[in-house]
C-alpha cells in the first residue's frame, strides 16, 4: 500500500513539476551558486518521496549507499542503488524519487550553461590543454565539454606531488580529512581538518593555484574534484 500511495503522489504531480529545491525546500539545499553552477545537497529520509520535478544537467555525488525508486512522467519507474562515494554524470531528466532504504544524501553540481547533450571522453585528453591537473593521485574519473572529474585518494602519511589548480572547482569530501598544504614556494602551512560531506567551491580560474598536500590524518582520505570548463 505504501509503494501505491507513492506512486500515485508521484503521478499527480508530474503536470505541476518544477526546479528541486522549490518542491523540497526541507530536504534540497543550495549551498553554493553562482552564474554558471549550482550546488545542493539532498538529504532524504527512508521512505520519504520528491514530488516530480524538473532536473539539469548535473554531476552527483553520493555521500551514501542509496536504494531508491524512481518514476517518470510516462508512468514507467525503475530502482537505482548506488554505492557511497558513487560520482556520475546526469541529463536533464523529469522524476520522482522514492528513497526505499536507510537515509539518503547527495551532493548535486548542477551545470546551468549545459544546453547540449554531454559528449563523453573515453580518456584523458592528449595532448594535454594548459592548465591541466596532472598527479597521479589526483585519478581521472570522466570529463565531457562542461566537467573534468577526478577521484583523489591519499593515503595516510603520503604526500602528493606539486600540481595545478587552473579551473574552478566544486570539493566534495567523501571521508573526513586532515591535511596540511605548501603553495609552491612557501613553507608548509598548518593541518586543517575537513569533515566528511563537506562541499566547497575555489575560484582557482581567477588565479592559479600551484601546491601540494600532504596526509596528515591515520587513513586515506578521498575527495571529488568536478572542475567547471
Amino acid at each position: 500500500m505504501k509503494t501505491a500511495a507513492a506512486l500515485f503522489l508521484f503521478a499527480s504531480t508530474f503536470v505541476n513539476a518544477q526546479d528541486l529545491v522549490a518542491v523540497a525546500p526541507d530536504k534540497a539545499k543550495v549551498e553554493y551558486e553562482d552564474s554558471r553552477v549550482r550546488v545542493v545537497r539532498l538529504k532524504l529520509a527512508p521512505n520519504e518521496v520528491l514530488p516530480m520535478h524538473d532536473r539539469p544537467a548535473r554531476v552527483v555525488v553520493s555521500l551514501a549507499a542509496s536504494n531508491v525508486r524512481i518514476l517518470r512522467p510516462d508512468g514507467t519507474s525503475s530502482e537505482v542503488r548506488t554505492a557511497p562515494g558513487t560520482v556520475a554524470w546526469s541529463e536533464p531528466a523529469r522524476r520522482s524519487v522514492q528513497n526505499l532504504d536507510a537515509p539518503l544524501e547527495n551532493v548535486i553540481v548542477e551545470l546551468k550553461m549545459a544546453k547540449e547533450p554531454a559528449k563523453a571522453l573515453a580518456a584523458p585528453p592528449n595532448p594535454r590543454p594548459e592548465g591541466y591537473l596532472d598527479e597521479p593521485l589526483h585519478r581521472w574519473a570522466f570529463e565531457n565539454q562542461y566537467v573534468r572529474v577526478y577521484d583523489v585518494r591519499v593515503p595516510a602519511g603520503a604526500t602528493t606531488g606539486f600540481h595545478k589548480h587552473a579551473y574552478d572547482t566544486v570539493f566534495v569530501q567523501v571521508t573526513e580529512e586532515i591535511s596540511s598544504e605548501q603553495l609552491q614556494g612557501e613553507p608548509w602551512g598548518k593541518p586543517e581538518k575537513y569533515p566528511a560531506g563537506e562541499a566547497a567551491f575555489s575560484m582557482d580560474s581567477k588565479k592559479l593555484r600551484v601546491h601540494r598536500v600532504r596526509n596528515e590524518g591515520n587513513s586515506e582520505f578521498r575527495v571529488i574534484a568536478v572542475q567547471v570548463k
